[in-house]
């Protein structure tokens, strides 16, 4: 004879899935990646902020400090009469802050989709193979590599203009630099934290979404109430 089973108890936490294995609450969001993503996000915002990318020792050039906010105002010809930076340096320097804003884009996008898990086809793929993280990671490189660029060209540029005969000439780093290659490092960190999750099959997540049902429905019958009297035959027709 057959005995209908009981549904889930409104008070059990624990999910099952077809295979017995337990099924995350919450497949669609990644807050392990949401984490370096916001660091990512917030050094980026602090390289474009501080004027310090590269520093100058040695040269005619009365600045000690270069950056991208130099060439974002209306002090080129300044730059250029002092003999700080070329044309091509200053088209390069503003190619670095264009490439910055597109890596806030891209680690914002990408924040958000860790955050929120849509449930859209593209975005959940998107969201699945850090698409966004890695645009990141490419950009943060390009930055890097261009600012490498930069400084062998204001080198060049003091070496031939140097501020006393004989005088020692060199270009370093500043803070700004530090902070975008952190940025990528973070966005390294989010990608790997999206491709290495296991994430639910098709299966599981038609299960979660009927427990999920089967949870909102449970919490219309009072915690005393028995579920099994639902199962019950009516009784018999009396005239």
């Amino acid at each position: 004879m057959y005995a209908p089973t009981a549904p889930t108890i409104p008070g059990s936490r624990r999910r099952r899935g077809p295979g017995g294995s337990a099924l995350p609450k919450q497949p669609e969001r990644s807050l392990a990646s949401a984490l370096p993503g916001a660091l990512s996000i917030t050094a980026l915002c602090t390289a474009l902020a501080e004027p310090a990318w590269l520093r100058v020792h040695g040269g005619i050039c009365p600045r000690q400090e270069l950056g991208v906010a130099d060439v974002l105002g209306h002090v080129e010809a300044k730059l250029l009469e002092d003999y700080c930076m070329n044309p091509q340096t200053i088209l390069l320097l503003r190619v670095i802050a264009a490439f910055c804003f597109l890596g806030i884009l891209c680690s914002l996008c990408a924040f958000l989709l860790d955050v929120f898990g849509p449930k859209h086809p593209a975005l959940k793929i998107t969201r699945r193979y850090a698409f966004a993280h890695i645009l990141t990671v490419l950009q943060c490189a390009t930055v890097i590599g261009f600012c490498y660029w930069a400084s062998e060209l204001i080198l060049a540029l003091q070496q031939q203009h140097k501020k006393y005969h004989g005088s020692l000439v060199y270009v370093t780093f500043a803070v700004s630099f530090y902070l975008v290659a952190g940025a990528g490092g973070a966005s390294i960190l989010a990608t790997a934290a999206n491709l290495l999750r296991h994430y639910p099959t098709e299966e599981e997540e038609q299960a979660l979404e009927l427990l999920s049902e089967m949870e909102e429905n449970s919490e219309v019958y009072p915690g005393d109430y028995d579920i099994a009297n639902q199962f019950q035959p009516p009784p018999a027709y009396t005239p």
